[in-house]
């Protein structure tokens, strides 16, 4: 991904901070948490693991991973600052001391080798500058029996599929969103989904990129293959 790109959706996902998860919860029908959630699920998740979540954003996807188990302790990663301020101030009152912010993209992880139990990207692993980079380090800092999980948009294999998902997200998807934002939200920053949704490969080239890297890799395809969940797995 280009830079100009790169920043215009930054500052995109920074200017929906205020409505993020409302937004998201209309423009994919109420599956967006959804998917979160049965992530979380097949992580099996246990006290004292650590997890990375990248592209924390407003902390949307470490409060479902907290709500599944209070015992972790969370990395929160993201190249913005004003992102990582939102998150904060969503667990300011939590009094969660297990929660640990770090300004840093996907291709240059400032974590030590083999030390993360478990990465998530939610929504935000398409926001890659180079999604083959961001991938090797997410292996690099997981430890030996760790695991991976992707919940993102999808781009289906079959062409019919993939040609009535890229309508929605291209013609009206950003429709939906318009009319579920409020006006304090100044212009439609989920327009910005559209040209990251452009760039993406296949669900197919995808996982042939994990498989690359991880022993096992699985995928779960809703809508048509336009949300999907991938996990991936280290067998020690």
């Amino acid at each position: 991904m280009k830079n100009d790109v790169w920043n215009a959706v930054i500052h995109a996902i920074e200017t929906s901070i205020p409505e993020y998860d409302h937004v998201n919860e209309k423009v994919s029908f109420g599956r967006a948490l959804k998917a979160r959630k049965y992530a979380v699920g097949q992580l099996a998740l246990s006290e004292g693991m650590t997890v990375l979540d990248a592209g924390i954003g407003p902390g949307t996807m470490s409060e479902a991973l907290l709500s599944e188990s209070e015992g972790l302790t969370i990395l929160g990663l993201d190249a913005s600052a004003t992102l990582l301020r939102a998150a904060r101030e969503r667990f300011k009152s939590s009094r969660r001391t297990q929660l640990h912010f770090v300004r840093a993209v996907f291709e240059a992880v400032p974590i030590r080798n083999g030390s993360v139990n478990r990465i998530v990207s939610a929504y935000a692993f398409r926001d890659a500058r180079d999604r083959e980079e961001a991938i090797d380090e997410f292996r690099r800092v997981l430890t030996s029996d760790g695991s991976f999980a992707i919940i993102d948009l999808g781009k289906p294999n079959e062409v019919l599929k993939r040609a009535l998902v890229t309508l929605y997200i291209e013609h009206l998807m950003p429709l939906v969103a318009r009319f579920s934002k409020s006006s304090r939200i100044r212009g439609n920053p989920w327009r910005m989904i559209v040209p990251t949704y452009q760039l993406l490969s296949t669900n197919r080239d995808l996982m042939q990129s994990l498989k690359k890297r991880f022993d096992d890799v699985r995928i779960l395809e809703f809508s048509m293959g336009g949300l999907i969940v991938v996990l991936a797995r280290v067998s020690g």
